[in-house]
């Protein structure tokens, strides 16, 4: 996780040489933070890969707060592989079998989907740290299952995605277009289109989980707010196809 970064920018086409500086700019910046062009497209890579989680938060900070790229930087994405080993190579040394009851509700959501509830973490020696349920069911399926690696120095959490719903008689709402995320550390299993309790501004507020990714590295993992509880409801709607 965290191997690279998309940077994309709101500039006029027709003025060549000033896009041709403003790269040159970004380029130099980045450098400075270990974050490096890698000759394609729009995409920096960290020089270091072991120390890639606090380049590519730092170099993302240091782009977002220069003056001379307001209103020119539209979007810093963080870029993920997702297929660093085979299912079959994934280590379990040390893991407690998932309860279950765990095991059941994540076989149901995948039995009615098609898909997994989320991903797969790894270490760098293809020790498993998170998603034992989907591994699980990857090798029991037969499923190709996104795989992301996190170094073993760095932390690892749980991120549910989605929008902000409220009560509608009954029933849930969404209440906002705009995705948000939020740490996800309770014992209740977790699987898109669950209704949580979440930290907010204004409480309570509730969100429907769209989709379930990671995330890794101390300052990235400081970013989010955390899931207050899970709400043993759920709203089925198909998620947003983009994160806002």
């Amino acid at each position: 996780m965290n191997e690279g970064a998309a940077i994309y920018l709101n500039i006029d086409p027709s003025e060549e040489e000033a896009n041709e500086e403003l790269i040159r700019r970004i380029d130099r910046l980045l450098l400075d933070y270990g974050v490096e062009y890698t000759g394609i497209g729009n995409i920096y890579r960290a020089s270091d890969p072991a120390d890639r989680d606090r380049m590519i938060y730092a170099a993302r900070r240091a782009l977002r707060s220069a003056d001379w790229m307001e209103g020119k930087l539209t979007g810093f994405m963080i870029m993920n592989q997702t297929n660093v080993c085979r299912p079959e190579e994934i280590l379990l040394d040390y893991m407690e079998p998932p309860r279950p009851e765990k095991l059941a509700y994540y076989e149901e959501y995948y039995r009615s989907s098609g898909r997994l509830a989320h991903g797969i973490v790894v270490d760098e020696n293809r020790q498993l740290r998170d998603g034992y349920t989907s591994c699980l069911l990857s090798r029991k399926y037969g499923i190709q299952p996104d795989i992301y690696e996190a170094l073993s120095d760095q932390p690892v959490k749980k991120v549910v995605a989605g929008r902000h719903v409220v009560r509608d008689g009954d029933a849930w709402k969404i209440k906002t277009k705009k995705r948000y995320s939020w740490l996800y550390a309770p014992e209740a299993p977790v699987v898109p289109g669950d209704i949580l309790e979440v930290s907010a501004r204004q409480e309570p507020a509730f969100m429907r989980v769209d989709a379930i990714v990671y995330a890794t590295g101390k300052d990235f993992c400081e970013e989010h707010r955390p899931v207050i509880r899970h709400m043993n409801s759920r709203m089925e709607e198909a998620p947003l196809s983009k994160m806002s």
